[in-house]
């Protein structure tokens, strides 16, 4: 019975139905078009940033379907309204009555969010299950595959499903707070209001395709539910003025709580300087000066380790049949000269979440769909279509290779790696957003600038120095 519904949801979302509009809400943000046919919503438009639609995220024009489980209510999925109304102030009523079901949805407007209140009356028959469903479809050559996804909230924290990847069926028992789809900048969210649903199903439905289900409850041949659907930019602010857990739909990454503060300093210089190009460079010339002690330190560090390995080395010839003794005297050895094997390398490390962080906000940030900064730069979020800023980046970093002796010791595999290293980043940035590409360079730049300094004022030889400031 469990694979005869879940084959019924599979197809839901192939039924050809009529796509004239009757009626058109006005959204403050957005244009919402609903038809007299069985789907929730047909259309939705956002007003800002102009010219997206629901589909770029779902790749479907319509969205939310309710189905129930057997056939003597499969014609439901094709059905129109027998009437559809204004009844107030943006609000508007579908009605259908036959012989089987009184179903009655009631859409009204608040703020930039729509609710959706629905009541069912089953009459002869009723069904065992019904179902609210949300589909998401992949495009092909789509350059935010990586980014388009299916959702849940429960158990305090979100948890992300991959449509290109197979989904097999599976049945969320726990709480669920919402259900959405997502690309890398948007969202569309089902939020249940009333009753907690039964569960939730998710499923592939296809090649690139997956849906989500709510199990509603049906109580004395009655279903009656509420739902707060949004469609919206992933802005922070906006998203916890409905729900502070629709905060966590923004992909920020494994240090979150790091990228928080940093894209709130990237929005506060942008107040000043009006361009997110701008507004980035100087974030990282800032977050560049900030992480300079660590740099110092990391490197302070890499010049002791370059003035130790003679001495270990000397030891290790010594006593090169006898671990024991080799190692107690390098125990002895790193006590006497005050040499910790730690320190260059654990200030290189506490850089990383940052740089991550960082990376995560530029790739992530809604802030900078559109963002134009100057010259052939007109979309912070796309590709630069030129590709100079990475092939610069990659030149930058070859120079900085080029500036820096191999350290002693280093075997000439890991030299060749290293100079190889400037080509494989220049690669992967071609595709990446120019925002990326742009604090890339100039991280690179001011890299290169803080290396030759500490290069004369601290005497650090070659490769230490450019893996301490590369970040």
């Amino acid at each position: 019975m469990k694979n005869k519904i879940l084959a019924v949801l599979i197809a839901v979302f192939s039924v050809s139905i009529s796509h004239a509009d009757v009626n058109t809400l006005m959204l403050p943000a957005s244009q919402l078009s609903i038809d007299d046919g069985s789907f929730w919503i047909r259309k939705w438009e956002l007003n800002e940033p102009k010219g997206i639609e629901l589909k770029t995220i779902t790749s479907f024009d319509s969205a939310l379907l309710m189905t129930f489980s057997g056939a003597d209510f499969t014609y439901l999925n094709q059905q129109k309204a027998s009437t559809l109304k204004s009844v107030g102030p943006s609000t508007y009523e579908w009605n259908l009555s036959d012989a089987n079901i009184d179903y009655k949805r009631t859409y009204e407007i608040q703020g930039d969010t729509v609710i959706v209140n629905v009541a069912v009356q089953f009459k002869q028959k009723t069904p065992s299950k019904a179902y609210l469903n949300l589909v998401s479809h992949g495009m092909k050559n789509d350059p935010e595959s990586r980014d388009r996804e299916l959702f849940y909230f429960t158990e305090s924290k979100i948890e992300r499903k991959n449509i290109e990847k197979t989904i097999d069926p599976t049945e969320i028992m726990t709480p669920v707070k919402w259900v959405g789809a997502g690309s890398r900048y948007f969202i569309f969210t089902v939020i249940p209001e009333s009753a907690p649903v039964e569960k939730v199903l998710l499923q592939s439905t296809g090649d690139m395709s997956a849906q989500a289900s709510f199990q509603m409850p049906i109580t004395n041949n009655t279903l009656n539910a509420r739902f707060k659907v949004v469609f919206a930019p992933k802005k922070l602010d906006f998203l916890r003025g409905i729900d502070k857990s629709l905060d966590t739909t923004v992909n920020l990454g494994f240090f979150t709580f790091i990228a928080y503060p940093i894209l709130w300093a990237l929005k506060f210089i942008y107040k000043f300087v009006g361009n997110y190009g701008f507004a980035i460079i100087i974030l990282t010339l800032i977050i560049k000066l900030l992480t300079f002690p660590l740099v110092v330190k990391s490197m302070k560090g890499m010049r002791k380790m370059a003035e130790f390995q003679p001495k270990m080395k000397a030891l290790q010839d010594k006593h090169k049949d006898d671990k024991a003794a080799l190692n107690a005297e390098m125990m002895q050895l790193m006590k006497s000269s005050g040499y910790n094997p730690m320190a260059g390398c654990l200030p290189m490390l506490l850089q990383m979440p940052i740089f991550f962080a960082l990376y995560s906000v530029l790739y992530a940030a809604e802030e900078l769909y559109r963002a134009p900064f100057a010259f052939w730069l007109t979309d912070l979020s796309a590709k630069d279509p030129y590709f100079i800023t990475p092939v610069l980046m990659s030149l930058v970093m070859f120079l900085q290779q080029r500036l820096t002796p191999p350290s002693p010791g280093m075997d000439p595999a890991q030299r060749k790696m290293m100079m190889f290293m400037p080509l494989v980043f220049g690669g992967f940035m071609l595709t990446t957003p120019s925002g990326l590409c742009v604090y890339m360079l100039v991280n690179a730049i001011a890299s290169v600038a803080q290396q030759q300094y500490l290069n004369k004022k601290l005497g650090v030889p070659g490769h230490a120095a450019n893996m301490a400031s590369s970040f």
